[in-house]
């Protein structure tokens, strides 16, 4: 039982950082999350364990070398020029995406021309969860969590139980937004209302939703699993 109700946001967050890691078959819970538009509270990686991360390479935590390195062509020579196009940056992020990824090892430099290697780009986490934490304003926690659905497979509003009576569950199903629910008096969490899936995903979708997991794959082989991160340019 809990000694004492819960005063902020914050002390939600860090509880259910804990409490729902066997919910969703996870060991790593990761907060202040950017991976797309808007900081998610909570990020989960979806039946994914850590000790399941064994690629060997590094993960590409970089928007725009991911979105260049997934348009850059395959056993054919490119140019610089070629790389500054795919980025849909100006020069200074094309050079620095050309440096990200000959340095990764991803691609390979000879003379004026770059080669992709072999390195395969293959993320074994399969879905993210993103989760809004709000104490009793379930209204602007569907705004919010609106915003993940972007990056993420699931999104979650998690309130605490003694204010699910003000949610309007419409709300929820319209937008495709979970709900859970925490009991400030015993400390019980549970998944009231699971979100619905996407039924269209567009080309952005998939290219973001990749970028997340492989932020979420980065921050994850870090020592430190509980710092803020976002887009890196």
């Amino acid at each position: 039982m809990m000694s004492s109700k819960i005063q902020s946001e914050a002390e939600l967050v860090k509880l259910l950082a804990s409490g729902l890691k066997r919910n969703f078959n996870t060991d790593i819970a990761v907060q202040e999350f950017a991976g797309g538009y808007g900081i998610a509270d909570l990020v989960f990686a979806k039946n994914f364990l850590t000790n399941q991360n064994i690629i060997d390479r590094k993960p590409l935590n970089n928007y725009y070398a991911l979105k260049s390195y997934l348009s850059l062509p395959q056993n054919k020579a490119f140019t610089l020029n070629d790389i500054v196009k795919a980025s849909g940056g100006g020069k200074n992020i094309g050079s620095n995406v050309a440096n990200i990824l000959t340095f990764d090892d991803y691609i390979s430099k000879h003379g004026k021309f770059y080669y992709k290697t072999d390195v395969p780009l293959v993320n074994p986490i399969k879905k993210l969860v993103a989760i809004e934490v709000k104490l009793r304003d379930w209204k602007q926690g569907i705004l919010q969590a609106r915003r993940y659905k972007s990056y993420t497979d699931e999104c979650y509003l998690a309130i605490l139980s003694r204010y699910e009576k003000n949610v309007d569950k419409h709300y929820l199903t319209q937008f495709g937004i979970g709900l859970i629910l925490f009991n400030e008096e015993n400390g019980e969490i549970w998944i009231k209302h699971k979100p619905l899936k996407k039924s269209l995903v567009s080309i952005y979708d998939e290219v973001i939703g990749l970028f997340a997991k492989e932020l979420f794959l980065y921050e994850s082989s870090t020592v430190q699993n509980l710092r803020s991160i976002s887009f890196q340019v």
